[in-house]
């Protein structure tokens, strides 16, 4: 007796430790040259996962020196790789798999969090169409299952688009994880979308069942709080019953070349972690301010430095802290420590200068968490790089419709629109 039940609890710790170290993620692609014709097609995939900190744990020294990830004992990522999963042959004949593990890029030791992020090319034959996947085992114990695998993948395919002849940009979209909601209060979730193509976006639910599979063990809405309610505009709306619950969460975002299209050019995942807690002591909740705005769009060119701050306020009193503001960002982004200005107000800088590597959208979010363990709503900005400082121009297809409508105008209307296409656009 005594023996099955070290065996019984040696075999949960096994799984409780080797599952806990994945957070989710989320992988996207885009041609490395937006004007690109012909095959091979160099393409950009990139890559971002959450870990947990104690057991992936990047330091300072690291981010600022773009290491990989320390894999801890984990050693499957030292070889794991970005796997064809789907149409392989002959939907993938060019695609060699990139490696998973990321460099680090954001820390957060009193959240528990490490973020590591990788891009890398891969050539690939016009005509290329398959999809791609991390696949491993397992997420950490869940609310509606103790052991489940994961399965993030993406859809590539390298096929001129209809309207303008070139090749499509995947849709830029990300969550941070865990996010924290209230026990038997519905929580709003949003996942921001960008799409350098300025097509139609939506979003879905993962699945296994249309012969990818997207999810692993925990494809929803099964494996959710009932009534959790998924818009196409990306936003989710969840409600925990039980305090300590953990759910994944697992969403597909695809673009459409109009909104009436119901084909997808691609299809990129978006994977999170969701816990349920108990009501705080203090009612209201910390809060992320500063310049950028949520939800903004932020124009700079290739070399441009930029520097800001991402400011959290408490208000909850003197007696509570805010004990960091946790970032999800990219390779390059440097975050300065967490300053106390006053016992409301506290500050992180950010400073960055791009590269040519991170040509179009690059999306930043930052969380603040007190010292009562409440954390502020997720808050979101993008970044559009560029060769010529402009956050966007309008999507291609819409400046040929532009373009035709012109023709068919009265001269003074069509130098109306000929200057309303010089300004600055950016894309929500």
């Amino acid at each position: 007796m005594t023996l099955t039940l070290f065996l019984a609890l040696l075999y949960n710790s096994i799984i409780i430790v080797y599952g806990s170290h994945f957070l989710g993620g989320t992988i996207t692609w885009h041609p490395l040259n937006e004007s690109a014709t012909g095959s091979p097609v160099a393409i950009v995939i990139t890559q971002t996962y959450s870990w947990t900190y104690s057991l992936i744990p990047c330091t300072t020294a690291q981010i600022a020196a773009a290491q990989l990830i320390p894999v801890g004992g984990y050693t499957y990522l030292n070889t794991q790789t970005l796997d064809c999963i789907s149409n392989c042959n002959p939907g993938a004949t060019g695609y060699a798999p990139p490696l998973v593990r990321p460099e680090c890029t954001d820390i957060s030791a009193p959240v528990g969090t490490t973020v590591g992020q990788r891009s890398d090319i891969v050539y690939l034959p016009a005509g290329d169409d398959f999809s791609a996947a991390f696949q491993q085992s397992a997420w950490r114990p869940l609310a509606t299952v103790a052991s489940a695998a994961w399965s993030i993948s993406t859809h590539i395919s390298v096929k001129s688009r209809s309207d303008n002849g070139l090749y499509n940009n995947a849709p830029v979209a990300t969550v941070m994880s865990p996010i924290q909601i209230p026990v038997n209060q519905p929580t709003v979730i949003t996942v921001p979308v960008a799409d350098a193509d300025g097509d139609s976006t939506r979003c879905r639910w993962s699945t296994s069942s249309n012969g990818v599979d997207e999810c692993g063990g925990v494809c929803p809405p099964s494996s959710l709080p009932s009534g959790t309610i998924i818009y196409p505009n990306c936003t989710i709306i969840i409600t925990g019953n039980t305090v300590g619950d953990w759910f994944a969460v697992t969403i597909m975002v695809e673009d459409f070349i109009s909104s009436t299209s119901i084909t997808p050019l691609s299809t990129v995942p978006v994977q999170f972690l969701v816990h349920v807690v108990g009501p705080s002591p203090c009612a209201n909740d910390p809060e992320i301010d500063g310049i950028p705005l949520e939800g903004s769009c932020i124009p700079i060119t290739v070399g441009q430095p930029f520097n800001s701050v991402l400011i959290a306020i408490n208000n909850c009193g003197p007696s509570v802290t805010i004990v960091d503001i946790s970032t999800l960002s990219f390779p390059g982004i440097v975050k300065g420590n967490l300053v106390e200005s006053n016992t409301s107000t506290y500050y992180k800088t950010i400073s960055w200068t791009p590269t040519s590597s991170q040509l179009g959208y690059q999306v930043m979010c930052a969380m603040a968490f007190d010292s009562q363990n409440a954390q502020s709503a997720q808050y979101c900005f993008k970044f559009y790089v560029s060769r010529n400082g402009v956050c966007a121009f309008p999507p291609r297809r819409q400046l040929q419709r532009l373009r035709q409508q012109q023709q068919r105008q009265p001269q003074r209307q069509q130098h109306q629109q000929q200057q309303r296409q010089q300004r600055n656009v950016c894309l929500d």
